[in-house]
């Protein structure tokens, strides 16, 4: 069972892309609390005088919930609309109070679809979604669904491990849309304290 572990969280962000019409930020929102789990807000807003189509997946503007590597954070959108509709599922993932003292999803199998979704945005149009930064325990919902398991693999069941970890998104142009910017990746990294 893990023992209660509140660290702190920093986020840094990569700097703009060069040559593409956008503003991309996130930021921290809140710290780990007995009472709340971590949370950072992202944004994307388009700086051009013109419309621009761009490829985004399900979870707007940020999809790539996993962090890359081994690891066991996940990246939860808190609005359960959204959940339930990039997720793949009504039960509730973010839990009210922390599960055996550690800010970690319910006990609940979900699936981040791979989709890309064309979204238009009007000059100035900025979207914005906040994500709880919590511990996946992939084996107990392994046991708990008995069903295979396909995201990142970890060793260790160390609740918020401290570390380094990183979120990266690719976006695009759409195809015959008369674009000015070509394909990007722009990302983060979040650092949880000891």
């Amino acid at each position: 069972m893990p023992s209660e572990r509140y660290p702190s969280v920093d986020v840094t962000r990569d700097s703009q892309p060069r040559d593409v019409p956008f503003r991309l930020e996130v930021e921290k929102v809140r710290d780990f609390s007995p009472t709340a789990p971590a949370r950072i807000r992202c944004s994307f807003e388009n700086r051009s005088s013109t419309k621009q189509t761009v490829g985004i997946g399900p979870i707007q503007p940020f999809s790539n919930i996993w962090s890359k590597g081994e690891s066991p954070l996940v990246l939860v959108p808190t609005e359960r609309d959204v959940q339930r509709y990039a997720l793949g599922t009504d039960e509730q993932i973010i839990p009210d109070q922390p599960v055996d003292g550690c800010w970690q999803t319910n006990t609940v199998r979900f699936v981040r679809h791979d989709v890309l979704r064309w979204r238009s945005f009007a000059s100035s149009e900025c979207i914005q979604t906040e994500y709880a930064i919590l511990h996946y325990p992939e084996q107990e919902i392994l046991d708990a669904t008995m069903d295979k398991w396909f995201g990142p693999k970890t060793e260790s069941d160390v609740c918020l491990p401290a570390g380094e970890y990183r979120f990266e998104e690719s976006f695009t142009p759409k195809f015959r849309a008369n674009a000015t910017w070509k394909e990007f990746t722009w990302g983060f990294t979040l650092t949880i304290g000891e």
